[in-house]
């Protein structure tokens, strides 16, 4: 089992997640706001939503987890990060505490 990763705050959370979803889906990092639409806003389909959100899930160790993950019910990058930090705080709180 990997060793748990560190819950980051949300505002280091939300940047790393505009990073990750500007340099993979070519997007300008300033229009990548932490309540823009991915899809009506950013136009990010939701295939490459779902590819989207496995990075960030590897990203912070908790890839297995996103297999019962629907990314389209998470259209923000906020709504995104707040999932992430309650998956971590389970990882953290359950079997690595």
């Amino acid at each position: 089992m990997a060793n748990p990763v560190s819950i980051p705050t949300t505002v280091e959370l939300i940047e790393d997640l505009r990073r990750i979803y500007a340099d993979n889906a070519e997007i300008p990092l300033e229009k990548v706001t932490m309540d823009a639409d991915l899809a009506a806003d950013l136009g990010i389909d939701s295939l490459t939503q779902g590819e989207l959100m496995i990075l960030a899930f590897e990203r912070y160790g908790i890839s297995d987890k996103s297999s019962r993950i629907q990314p389209t019910s998470y259209p923000t990058i906020s709504e995104l990060a707040d999932l992430i930090q309650r998956l971590l705080g389970e990882e953290n709180g359950g079997k690595n505490s």
